[in-house]
C-alpha cells in the first residue's frame, strides 16, 4: 500500500511540474500561478499545497525539471561513440535551437529567476558545473581518439561555447529572429571553437 501511496505521489507531482512547465512554454514564466497550474491539472488550488509549499517551490522544481531535461538531453548526444563529433553538434544544435520545442528560450527565461535567488543560483550553478564536468570528459575522449586537435583547451572551450549558446538565444527572443538562423552560425562557430575547421579537414 505504501509504495503505490508513494508511486501515486511521484505521479501527481509529475503532472503539476508538467502542467507548470506548458504553462511556461504557451505564455512566460510570468503567467504561472497556483490557480493556473491547478485548472491545467484539473485540481484545486488547495490540493497542489499537498506537493509544494508555495508557487516559489513549484516554480524552482519546475526549472530543475527543466535544467534536467535540457542538459540531459544534450549529455545524450555527446555520449553517442558510433556519431562524430560534427553529427553530435548538429543534434546538440537541433536541441538547442528548434523552434517547435522551446525548451531552450524557456530555459533563458528562468535565468532572470535564478539570478535574483542566491540559493537558486548556487543550486543551478552546481548542476551546470557537474554538467560541463561531463560534458568536459566527454570531449577529452573526443581528443584521445584523434576527433579533436589536443591544441584544444576542453573546459576553456565548453566555457566559450556556453557563452555563445546564451547569447545566440538570447538574441533570438529579443530579435523574434528564424532560430534556424542561429542554429547554422551556432554549428559553424562550435567547429571554430574546437578547431574542427582546421583539423581533420
Amino acid at each position: 500500500m505504501p509504495r503505490i501511496n508513494a508511486e501515486y505521489h511521484r505521479d501527481a507531482k509529475r503532472k503539476i511540474i508538467t502542467a507548470t512547465l506548458d504553462i511556461a512554454r504557451e505564455s512566460g514564466w510570468n503567467t504561472v500561478t497556483l490557480e493556473a497550474v491547478a485548472r491545467k491539472v484539473g485540481v484545486t488550488k488547495a490540493a497542489l499545497y499537498t506537493y509544494f509549499e508555495n508557487s516559489n517551490s513549484l516554480t524552482k522544481e519546475a526549472t530543475f525539471d527543466l535544467i534536467r531535461n535540457l542538459w540531459g538531453r544534450i549529455l545524450a548526444d555527446t555520449e553517442k561513440e558510433s556519431v562524430g563529433i560534427r553529427e553530435s553538434i548538429q543534434h546538440i544544435a537541433e536541441v538547442l535551437f528548434t523552434r517547435g520545442d522551446p525548451i531552450a528560450p524557456l530555459f533563458l527565461q528562468t535565468l532572470s529567476g535564478i539570478i535574483q535567488d542566491k540559493r537558486f543560483r548556487e543550486q543551478v550553478y552546481q548542476q551546470y558545473d557537474e554538467v560541463l564536468l561531463a560534458l568536459s570528459e566527454k570531449l577529452l575522449q573526443r581528443q584521445r581518439s584523434g576527433e579533436i586537435s589536443t591544441t584544444v583547451d576542453v573546459y576553456g572551450v565548453l566555457r566559450a561555447i556556453n557563452g555563445l549558446t546564451l547569447g545566440l538565444a538570447f538574441i533570438c527572443i529579443l530579435s523574434e529572429e528564424d532560430s534556424q538562423e542561429a542554429r547554422v552560425i551556432w554549428i559553424d562557430s562550435v567547429e571554430r571553437i574546437l578547431q574542427l575547421k582546421d583539423f581533420g579537414d
